[in-house]
């Protein structure tokens, strides 16, 4: 299966253009989907930049803005 990726298309998973709202949820999972790949912060930080990271997830999930699974990169 190949992973969507919506910033490249532009559209989301049903074809519709994405709004400037949807490009900025997409843009911070984003953010915070690297950020949560680091090494160098605190145990307590990574955590909770992974809990808000899975929150952003299911806001892009249920808007058809991504398919994949959180942190699974």
């Amino acid at each position: 299966m190949t992973k969507h990726d919506a910033t490249t298309t532009g559209r989301d998973l049903l074809g519709n253009a994405l709004s400037a709202d949807d490009k900025e949820l997409l843009d911070l999972y984003a953010r915070l989907k690297n950020l949560s790949a680091r090494n160098d912060l605190p145990p307590v930080a990574i955590a909770n930049v992974k809990q808000a990271m899975v929150m952003l997830w299911n806001a892009c999930n249920d808007l058809a803005l991504i398919c994949e699974e959180p942190g699974c990169d």
